[in-house]
């Protein structure tokens, strides 16, 4: 496996004593574990997108990947939905992309995912589902999105969002609360042991730092009242906890959420 460097004030913990309540929930290690659907209100964090802040894409993510190909550039790692195309490739560049994502710099600002429902029409989430890649079909040109918004990124958290977090768990729990934070195996490549870390929420944002380019799959204190999961294959974070830890969720200006129906084992659902 790759080489683990130390993260400051995190260290890997007995996966033992949590694995039959890791497993009591649904989803699953692969991906990352949920709460079952009657332990929590459907309160979930929307990972950040962005747009330019002058002009508008004539151009989408997936034209300009084949334009930059044409040219002999070399393309970055993309995220691609395969489907039969015309010119018989068989993917299309969304624009998507993997891991921790943050603020591209001058010239683009947060787009809100509810601005983006307004300018379209579309729903924040389809029904039924939870955040993820299907989100605002209408703002996507042939499946990909123009090179005027950067998407949210899955499986991951953003930086804004998680340093947001980070301060409201402290503020709810103490920055001395001692907490979990699980690597889902897809991620690790581990997939006969758990891999989870121990530390606490005042070194939450060491996390950052840390070998795999993601945010943790689940957050969980060591009392387990509350846990956040961010599943490979979404677009945000469910929480479940206690209504205080929610609201004050909510009410941070730095994180934007949607309320959503229960839903079942939500890597099934995208």
């Amino acid at each position: 496996m790759e080489d683990r460097k130390s993260v400051e004030g995190w260290g890997p913990v007995g996966a033992r004593d949590h694995a039959d309540w890791l497993n009591s929930l649904s989803g699953s290690a692969v991906t990352g574990f949920h709460p079952r659907p009657t332990d929590h209100d459907g309160l979930w964090i929307l990972n950040a997108m962005y747009e330019r802040t002058t002009g508008t894409a004539r151009e989408s993510h997936h034209e300009r990947h084949r334009r930059d190909l044409a040219s002999g550039a070399e393309p970055p790692l993309v995220i691609g939905d395969w489907n039969e195309l015309e010119d018989g490739h068989g993917m299309t560049v969304t624009g998507g992309s993997m891991g921790w994502s943050e603020h591209p710099g001058t010239g683009w600002r947060r787009l809100p995912w509810r601005e983006l429902a307004e300018r379209t029409g579309d729903p924040i989430s389809p029904p039924g589902l939870p955040p993820c890649y299907r989100a605002f079909p209408s703002a996507k040109m042939d499946g990909s999105w123009p090179t005027s918004i950067e998407p949210p990124t899955e499986g991951s958290l953003d930086i804004e969002s998680f340093r947001a977090l980070a301060k409201v768990l402290r503020e709810h729990a103490g920055s001395d609360t001692v907490v979990m934070a699980f690597y889902c195996q897809l991620y690790t490549g581990d997939f006969d042991d758990l891999y989870i870390l121990q530390g606490t929420l005042g070194t939450l944002e060491e996390l950052e730092h840390h070998w795999m380019p993601y945010s943790p799959s689940n957050i969980w204190p060591s009392d387990r009242s509350w846990l956040m999961t961010t599943d490979t294959d979404l677009w945000g974070t469910q929480v479940s906890g206690p209504s205080e830890l929610l609201a004050a969720v909510e009410a941070d200006t730095g994180l934007e959420t949607v309320r959503l129906p229960p839903l079942d084992t939500a890597e099934d659902d995208a």
